[in-house]
This record gives C-alpha cells, structure tokens and sequence, in this order.
C-alpha cells in the first residue's frame, strides 16, 4: 500500500512538473516525428534480420568452421564488438567512397552498419544457444544420415531458438537504441527528427521528453512480449 501511494505521488509530481512544457510542438510535429520513428523502426528490422542472417553463419564457422574460417569470424566478432558502434557506422559511411570511388547514401550506409553489428553480437548470442544443447541431439542427426549442414538447419538451430529468445530480443532491443546514431551521417531518423524540430522551435523539455518516453514504450514493449511468450523469463535492457 506505501509503495502505490508514493508511485502516485511520483507521478503526480511528474505531471504537475511537465505540465507547462510546450506540448503543442508535439502534438503539432506529431507526423514528422512518426516518420522518424517509422525510419528507427524499419532500420531495426532490417539490420537485424540480415544480422541475423550473418550471426548464424558467424556462429556456424566459429563453432565448426575449418581453423583459417574460424579465426577470421573469431577476429570479425571481437574488432567489432570491441568497436564503439558509432565508428563502426563511419567506417562504412567514409570507408567505401575512399576506396571505390562511390558515393554511399545514409541509407545505405545505415543499413550496412546496423547488420554488421547486430550479427557481430548475435553470432554469439546464437554460439551460446547452440552451445546449450546436449551433444546427444547432433550425434543422433548423425546416426540417421543428417549432413552437418542439415543437422544445423533442422535439427540444433530450432531448438536453441527458444534459449536464445531473451538474448535475441534484447540484442533488437539494443539495435533499436543503436539507430539513434545514424543521425550523425545525415539520416532522419526518430532522434535527428527530434533534433531538428527542437533546433527550429526550441521546446526542448517537450520533445525530449516525448523522445524518452517513446524509446523507453518502444523497448518496454519488447521485453512484455518475451514475458507473455514465456512468463518464466525476465528481460533487462
């Protein structure tokens, strides 16, 4: 019973506090700030279905790869986990104009670097899925005539599925938090959409708030589903 009491005066205070920002911004730049946000989220699903992609194979050749391949997608994992995101982004953004010759566009280069981290970390998320399984499940795939590529496919992978689940979505959560720096080479996303409207209308308390608050339903909302997927799990983002 204390603790609601003291939550409602939290909010209460909360309320009373943010009740004179300048919410009519907001309400205003409603759809110029749900176009950002439409942009967060496809960058998102995007990057980390191909990473996805990519941290499967990563994780398949450092598990059982020949020893020149698993090196090569242990040495990518760790440069690129070890790697601040936000460089990663610039490498691909001014790296491949210099050596191509090529113009690159914000897209493009969001999306390039967005997988490239997501599979870095999924690899090993997926590794330690795979891992979890007993040996007993590959050796039976063996003894009725799998290839390894099939056992992988059709026997371990579904079945590490659901011991990765929480990792995975707190890894999609991380990569949702991660598009807010693709503003820096140009891209409209959620956060440089807020940005720019704070930078002509100056209503900083609103907007960032309603930044905040929309990133934290966002992710919240993610970990709710892995909660009703399975009860027995809890997500911390």
């Amino acid at each position: 019973m204390v603790w609601r009491v003291g939550l409602a005066a939290c909010w209460f205070a909360f309320f009373w506090i943010v009740r004179d920002f300048q919410w009519s911004v907001v309400w205003r730049t409603a759809p110029f700030l749900l176009k950002g946000l439409g942009v967060s989220c496809l960058l998102t699903i995007v990057s980390v279905t191909l990473g996805m992609l990519g941290g499967i194979v990563l994780a398949a050749a450092r598990l059982g790869g020949a020893w020149g391949v698993r090196h090569i997608a242990v040495a990518y994992i760790e440069i690129i986990r070890a790697t601040p995101q936000l460089m990663v982004i610039f490498w691909v953004f001014f790296t491949y104009p210099a050596l191509t010759g090529q113009t690159m566009s914000a897209w493009e280069a969001a999306i390039i670097s967005l997988s490239m981290i997501a599979a870095a970390y999924l690899a090993e998320v997926i590794r330690a899925g795979l891992l979890s399984l007993p040996r007993v499940q590959a050796e039976s795939a063996k003894v009725t005539g799998l290839s390894p590529v099939q056992t992988f496919i059709h026997v371990l992978l579904p079945q590490a599925v659901r011991n990765m689940l929480p990792a995975l979505i707190a890894h999609f959560v991380m990569i949702f938090k991660i598009t807010s720096l693709v503003y820096m080479i140009g891209l409209t996303d959620f956060f440089r959409a807020t940005i720019i409207i704070n930078n002509r209308d100056i209503a900083p308390y609103a907007l960032y708030t309603t930044m905040a608050v929309v990133y934290f339903s966002c992710s919240y909302g993610l970990s709710f589903i892995v909660r009703r997927l399975d009860p027995k799990y809890t997500l911390v983002s």
